[in-house]
């Protein structure tokens, strides 16, 4: 783990704006994609480090995000094309694509809108398309995602971590791993998280009706929930499984949106498992 916390930024230059990222391993590429709000240094590292045993583990920040210059796209498409052009300027021609939470949606568009480039997706604790089924983010959610300016840790267990005295362990234990960057990278700013809610807020009543478009991808996909996530409830994972036709699913009970964080081995071996699997052919 002590690598991943030395790792150096390296930037891209994309639209002539600066794109932070930070790789780790050696192996196939996996880009992660991040949450609302969240940058490179918002990863737990115990979780990079269980990913980049198999991987390339590729972390960016999209344009406004972090240290990354420019201005935060306000659609998920938007930023599936930012995405899609930084990986193209790493040289890439196929990857493997891990979103969480509205990365996880930034994913989805990014697999409809560019399906050539991908091999393999894992989609953790995230949503999906309008229906008469998809269950939103929850008040309590909201209220400290799109509220609070400096998130305490009563704050991020509220979001990412269960409600008792398992989630407050959890919770202390993640962010101290995390607190261990040894380069810090800016927090994001307000201007960017509204952008990225309305891109959100778009995308769940998009005319593009993507709760429809993404029956028709086929990629292998793994869909990774928890029971207790107030954010994209384990409901979402069970109709995101439904919906794709290729796809396998691993719901998480006792634990809650950043359950990739409270069990970075666990998750990250299925993870490895699933990206390793050669797939039948016909």
């Amino acid at each position: 783990m002590n690598e991943i916390l030395k790792s150096e930024i390296k930037f891209a230059i994309i639209k002539n704006e600066t794109i932070a990222y930070r790789t780790f391993g050696n192996g196939q590429p996996l880009i992660l994609f991040n949450r609302f709000r969240g940058t490179i240094n918002d990863w737990d590292p115990a979780f990079i480090t269980r990913l980049a045993k198999k991987n390339k583990v590729i972390v960016f920040d999209n344009l406004g995000v972090g240290n990354s210059s420019g201005t935060s796209p306000n659609s998920i498409e938007g930023m599936a094309e930012i995405a899609y052009e930084f990986i193209i300027f790493l040289g890439y021609d196929k990857v493997n694509l891990l979103g969480w939470s509205m990365g996880g949606l930034v994913v989805q568009a990014f697999v409809l809108n560019y399906p050539k480039i991908v091999q393999k997706v894992v989609l953790v604790g995230t949503g999906l398309g309008a229906s008469e089924h998809t269950e939103y983010p929850t008040e309590r959610f909201l209220n400290v995602a799109t509220k609070v300016y400096n998130m305490k840790p009563e704050h991020h267990q509220t979001v990412f971590f269960t409600d008792d005295q398992k989630g407050l362990h959890a919770t202390k234990e993640s962010l101290s791993r995390i607190d261990n960057y040894l380069t810090k990278v800016k927090p994001t700013q307000p201007e960017t998280w509204i952008a990225q809610g309305t891109a959100t807020k778009n995308y769940f009543s998009s005319e593009k009706n993507y709760f429809e478009k993404i029956k028709s991808i086929s990629q292998p996909v793994l869909v990774a929930g928890a029971k207790e996530d107030i954010a994209f409830s384990s409901k979402n994972s069970f109709l995101l499984y439904k919906q794709i036709p290729n796809s396998q699913l691993i719901l998480y009970s006792n634990a809650a949106h950043a359950f990739h964080h409270q069990l970075p081995d666990e998750f990250g071996g299925q993870v490895e498992r699933f990206l390793c699997r050669q797939e039948k052919t016909t």
